[in-house]
């Protein structure tokens, strides 16, 4: 019989893998270079298999062993602790080594070689400790920090923590892989800031604020609601945009002393204001001398004008000074409607203007750089547990924390997200047993994060102390839908979306229950709406949701114990995590089914693994189907050899009805205690289809309205070696450009919640 080894050499050389390593090799080499030549070189082969992306993962984990000498955790922490420049943290080298045989025992290094070539270099560029430049740590070390940093001495739950992390089955967000265990012990990901706008002297002291949260490696969202515009008289006023500036700068600046993330932040505005119509151009061509790269806008819109009523019947819409209407800063719901049609009779508007222009002016500037974001404040505020403390009128850089924040009351988040695709089982079912157990660890691993961490300034400590906000979510959920063979918005696809994030939203607020019980209610626990009764599942017309779990016995031990803390789950982007842990971003469907890794390394592209995995199981996997796939740019709806069952289960993001998009995101609205980053795959949008998506979505009851808009360039590159054929989009695309004179897109890239802090 043929050894595997022997059919893997076969395999290698009729490839031509083997000739591709030995051309680009040295007359003298050592046998690290030979390792990471040849990691590189069958990473460039992963558009031929995935499993060549798995075995250059590899030989970089055996390049990283071979780099990293092989010690005992114990024993590696006590070398480093003597070190001159030591990363770690007096309390975490004596936890680590308190408990060193028991963490030492627990240690699978043979865990390493599960990671992919891509997931393993992000790690290694972004993630392991490094001194003097050079890396000193395994990726299982990784893992054990971040539970030991999290439980000290408390060795059962440290074991049981890096266990789940070592498996892959959760990650905590990047600023505690970042900085578990070391001098910084920053794991915050998001800060939602109030400025003070009270004065010239006040808003630029309110810079030093955001320096400390931006070198504390958070992503920032603020509010410039109650900023003055821009006026000569009676007294001059600078208006938004001089503003916009100086924190762009102070954005750039602090960027470059930030060891792993640039600084952003998303600057929400109300559609109100005087000075919307340049703010919503802060990052377009149109901008000039006051564009913007490093922030982000996002419009905060009441329900007078999302029902459309004013945009439908082409009425003008009004922009005052909030200055001359405070009611519109305190209100929300039929209060502010009332407040803002009162003021239009009572009040010297600043301008009034046409809702249609207002809303192409909108629609452009999302064609143009993917932004603005849509928040609906009216929702908002009215499905939140932070309403009895006051109006909320700003989320964080990513647009899915949402809560109350002050002067003396910076909100905090930090955040963990789940790998949902680790538990589909080898016969297509799901395990919402293991689910329910993972998001319990989840939880209380990130409350357990929020006594041990630093926070940058007072009003940060004072926001955690008090309100306990911690966001699980999830990742790779696209990953799951194709696991279990299910269509991204298949009837099967959405009950799964449905009860993934019952089960979560269950476990979370059990386990908050469980820690209420023992350590006592959050302080601001009294007078909450959950202190009432009212869950977030309450706050939602028609929410759908199964049997599986008693949710009412939850509430009775809610309203027993209280909760531990205010806030529990959200949906992020999870852009940088899911990399380390191989999914596919967040909730997202996939872009395409050909992923391009961009590493230091250089880039290359590998076929969904999910879609070679199918193929090879049907007997159809070859040479013909893998370039039809790459000269059709990952779609493979018109590749005649491919059913048409498969061609529904991997339908990229740009073939999916945007309507199944928001439906999803409102059907497991209910269960997100907070809001949900949701983006949108258009190819071609006009104003008047972002219109008719955006009243459904704001019909369904959707928290964040939009996050991103993505758009199709009306090209395509031609892949290397591959004929090219007609770009079935480019015709709709031109019309498009034609109809609407869309200017070049952004080359600024797009931030993500993961890129800049989670």
């Amino acid at each position: 019989m043929t050894s595997p080894d022997v059919v893997r050499t076969v395999v290698l050389k009729r490839d031509g893998v083997v000739s591709n390593i030995t051309s680009g090799l040295a007359l003298q080499v050592s046998s690290t270079e030979l390792q990471l030549h040849a990691a590189t070189t069958l990473a460039a082969a992963s558009t031929k298999h995935p499993d060549f992306s798995k075995l250059a993962g590899r030989l970089f984990a055996a390049s990283l062993h071979k780099n990293t000498p092989a010690r005992t955790f114990s024993a590696w922490v006590a070398m480093w602790a003597n070190h001159p420049n030591s990363p770690f943290h007096p309390s975490f080298i004596d936890s680590a080594l308190s408990a060193g045989p028991d963490l030492d025992e627990a240690i699978v290094h043979t865990r390493d070689f599960d990671f992919t070539y891509s997931s393993l270099r992000v790690m290694a560029h972004t993630y392991l400790l490094r001194v003097d430049g050079r890396i000193i740590e395994r990726p299982q070390f990784l893992y054990m920090r971040v539970a030991v940093a999290t439980y000290g001495t408390d060795t059962g739950k440290t074991i049981q923590l890096y266990n789940a992390l070592s498996r892959h089955l959760f990650t905590p967000a990047s600023p505690v892989l970042f900085n578990a265990g070391t001098r910084s012990q920053h794991y915050a990901s998001c800060f939602l800031y109030t400025p003070d706008n009270s004065s010239p002297s006040g808003q630029l002291e309110s810079t030093r604020d955001l320096d400390s949260l931006w070198l504390a490696d958070g992503g920032i969202g603020l509010s410039l609601a109650d900023v003055p515009p821009k006026k000569q008289r009676p007294s001059p006023q600078p208006g938004i945009l001089p503003l916009l500036r100086i924190y762009d700068a102070h954005a750039e600046y602090t960027s470059l002393h930030r060891q792993k993330r640039p600084s952003a932040a998303t600057i929400h505005l109300p559609i109100w204001h005087a000075e919307v119509r340049p703010f919503l151009a802060c990052r377009t061509t149109q901008a000039y001398r006051h564009r913007v790269r490093h922030l982000y806008p996002s419009l905060w819109i009441p329900d007078i004008f999302r029902s459309m009523c004013r945009l439908r019947d082409h009425q003008d819409w009004t922009l005052f000074d909030p200055a001359t209407v405070p009611l519109l800063l305190s209100t929300h719901g039929e209060q502010f409607t009332h407040a803002y049609e009162t003021y239009e009779d009572t009040v010297d508007a600043a301008e009034r203007v046409s809702a249609v222009d207002l809303w192409t002016a909108i629609c452009r500037a999302q064609q143009e750089t993917g932004t603005l974001f849509l928040m609906y404040q009216d929702s908002i505020n009215a499905k939140n547990n932070h309403s009895h403390l006051g109006i909320i009128r700003t989320s964080n850089l990513c647009t899915e924390i949402l809560q109350y924040t002050s002067r003396a009351h910076t909100a905090v988040c930090t955040l963990a997200s789940i790998a949902v695709a680790r538990f589909v089982r080898s016969d297509k079912t799901y395990d919402f047993d293991a689910l329910h157990a993972t998001a319990r660890i989840a939880l209380m691993s990130t409350d357990a994060l929020l006594d041990r961490a630093r926070y940058p300034t007072d009003p940060c400590k004072a926001s955690v102390d008090t309100t306990r906000a911690v966001a699980v979510g999830v990742q790779g959920l696209a990953d799951a839908f194709m696991q279990c063979g299910f269509p991204f918005d298949s009837p099967d696809a959405r009950r799964l979306n449905r009860e993934i994030f019952q089960t979560i939203y269950h476990a979370t607020h059990e386990a908050s229950v469980d820690l209420a019980a023992r350590l006592g209610h959050y302080p601001l626990y009294p007078d909450s709406a959950a202190s009432n009764g009212l869950l977030q599942h309450d706050m939602w017309k028609n929410a759908a949701y199964s049997s599986r779990y008693d949710l009412e016995a939850l509430r009775d031990r809610i309203l027993q114990h209280g909760l531990r803390n205010s806030m529990l789950t959200a949906q992020m982007p999870t852009a940088s995590t899911a990399k380390l842990l191989g999914n596919f971003d967040g909730t997202e469907p996939y872009t395409s089914n050909l992923i391009t890794h961009r590493l230091l390394s250089g880039d290359y592209t590998e076929i969904c693994p999910w879609l070679v995995t199918e193929l090879t199981e049907r007997g159809l996997w070859n040479e013909d189907i893998r370039t039809a796939i790459l000269t059709n740019h990952g779609s493979i709806q018109t590749i005649p050899d491919i059913p048409e069952d498969v061609k529904d289960i991997f339908r990229t993001s740009w073939e999916i009805d945007p309507r199944s998009i928001i439906e999803m995101a409102a059907e497991r609205g209910p269960f997100l205690d907070q809001s949900q980053s949701m983006s949108l795959s258009i190819a071609s949008p006009t104003p008047d289809l972002l219109s008719e998506l955006q009243i459904y979505a704001w019909s369904l009851g959707l928290k964040t309205g939009l996050y991103y808009l993505r758009t199709q360039a009306p090209t395509y590159p031609v892949p290397f070696g591959v004929t090219p054929l007609p770009n079935p989009n480019r015709a709709a695309t031109v019309a498009t450009e034609q109809s609407t004179k869309a200017p070049p897109k952004d080359p600024s890239p797009p931030v993500s919640c993961e890129a800049c802090s989670a």
